[in-house]
């Protein structure tokens, strides 16, 4: 740096510049409407440092604004020949983020935010030649103001309303990766439904989606298949228990035939009518759920000899793989952080978008360990992984973008590659929590845990598999 340099011009991500390009970042940032309102003197800020600051703001999670940037020009004006103040006002960088807007960022994620998985680098992130992905939804509470509120909503109760308003987002994820590829965002009354549907316009031939009961429906299911992808997921009680035509597979599965929804019957109708195919199972452990329950699974893998009831009843855990993810940003990227920081819609929006970024960087650096190392990446700890990315920031920041990028880089992969995680053990379904009004039963502090299973366990060992059409059976649950 010369007597003239600005710290701010300076700073460059370097362990983030092969995920997100500074020549990407800035026509990114040219589209952005807000920022381009009138031309913009460089003062203690540019737009490529705004970027960066607000993708930072979700691993750093635990310090305040101006901690955060400080993080990233501490010590580079440290080292300045002439040691100018970079450091800038809460007021001031929040007033440089509302001029940034979440156009941007939102953009950067549409354009950077890939599929990471090869059938040759990661096997286990597909399902003979289909893809698994993932679509589910979770909600974050922001700051009680006038704005958020009207803009985002409150839960309520008979005991009144909520503490927060809260923003939903409806996120689609490979499975194998734990990438977001895909991220929208609702008022907290509007359904998931409608951001899934949505999030259809990202799904591609190839690929089969798994998601929950709640997500499920005719119309859904179609959308998918005029996509040429598949779905696998579950059934809600009682749902499509009395379908007019049905046929009993080899592998004790269902075809059923869904037909075309009347209109003005459902926001999403049925068009044209499809076959499914419906499999169901009881588990036999209690710590894997209700014994005696029916869970019944319905997909568009009509073959039951490339796809038979059995492998697909297993497969459908692969659904949990976005309920981790969901896990690694909001109880370890965020620290366990109850409320977002900003206090306007399109603050957080911003924010939001950020804090994925951010996890999106740290798993692709996470999956290029994994591939080097052989291992799957979901083998990796995320929190390490962010750990270690967090620390070589620092020291990144110090050094010669060019001569620093594939050593750091090559080191990071290594450190992140020693964080191998145990083997998986089948999950324990024990449904209480210490929460006062809720539908759960609360934990009783004198009864002990379940036993673990055993390693060599598996879930299959623990399923019958049911015939659909038996009339003897009672009412089904998801």
């Amino acid at each position: 740096m010369t007597m003239d340099d600005k710290v701010c011009e300076q700073v460059s991500m370097t362990m983030l510049s092969e995920v997100y390009p500074q020549e990407v970042i800035e026509r990114c940032v040219q589209q952005s409407e807000p920022w381009n309102t009138k031309v913009r003197r460089v003062r203690l800020s540019t737009a490529l440092s705004l970027v960066l600051f607000v993708i930072a703001l979700g691993p750093w999670s635990r310090r305040n604004q101006c901690q955060v940037w400080n993080s990233l020009v501490g010590k580079l004006s440290d080292l300045h020949p002439a040691q100018p103040d970079s450091s800038i006002s809460d007021a001031g960088l929040s007033g440089r983020r509302q001029a940034l807007g979440s156009q941007c960022m939102q953009a950067l994620l549409q354009e950077r935010c890939q599929l990471l998985a090869t059938p040759a680098s990661m096997p286990s992130a597909f399902f003979g030649r289909y893809r698994l992905m993932a679509i589910d939804g979770t909600l974050f509470s922001t700051p009680d103001t006038a704005a958020n509120t009207a803009a985002f909503g409150r839960s309520s109760n008979q005991y009144g309303p909520g503490a927060y308003p809260q923003v939903k987002c409806v996120l689609l994820a490979e499975c194998g990766s734990h990438a977001v590829v895909g991220l929208e965002m609702d008022r907290y009354d509007v359904s998931e439904v409608h951001g899934a549907h949505r999030l259809l316009s990202q799904v591609g031939p190839d690929m089969l989606v798994l998601v929950d009961a709640g997500l499920i429906s005719g119309a859904f299911i179609e959308q998918v298949r005029a996509r040429r992808a598949h779905v696998l997921g579950a059934l809600e009680a009682g749902a499509w228990e009395h379908l007019s035509s049905q046929r009993r597979l080899c592998d004790g599965s269902v075809l059923a035939w869904v037909g075309p929804t009347r209109p003005g019957s459902a926001h999403y109708r049925v068009q044209r009518g499809m076959w499914v195919r419906i499999s169901s199972y009881r588990v036999t452990d209690a710590r894997l759920g209700e014994v005696g329950k029916v869970y019944r699974l319905v997909t568009t893998l009509l073959n039951p000899r490339v796809a038979p009831a059995r492998e697909l009843i297993a497969l459908s855990h692969e659904r949990w793989e976005i309920e981790l993810v969901i896990d690694e940003i909001k109880t370890h990227e965020r620290a366990q952080r109850k409320v977002l920081r900003s206090k306007t819609p399109e603050g957080v929006h911003q924010e939001l978008y950020g804090i994925y970024l951010a996890h999106y960087a740290v798993r692709v650096l996470l999956a290029e360990a994994a591939v080097k190392a052989a291992v799957d990446p979901d083998r990796l700890s995320f929190t390490e992984g962010l750990f270690e990315l967090t620390e070589m920031i620092s020291l990144a920041l110090t050094v010669e973008p060019e001569e620093a990028t594939e050593p750091l880089l090559k080191r990071l992969r290594h450190k992140m590659a020693q964080h191998v995680l145990p083997a998986r053990r089948l999950r324990i379904n024990r449904r209480e929590v210490k929460q006062i009004y809720n539908k759960y039963k609360p934990k009783k502090r004198q009864v002990p845990p379940p036993q673990p299973f055993e390693p060599q366990e598996q879930f299959l060992d623990f399923v019958d598999l049911l015939d659909p059409l038996a009339s003897e059976l009672p009412a089904g649950g998801p």
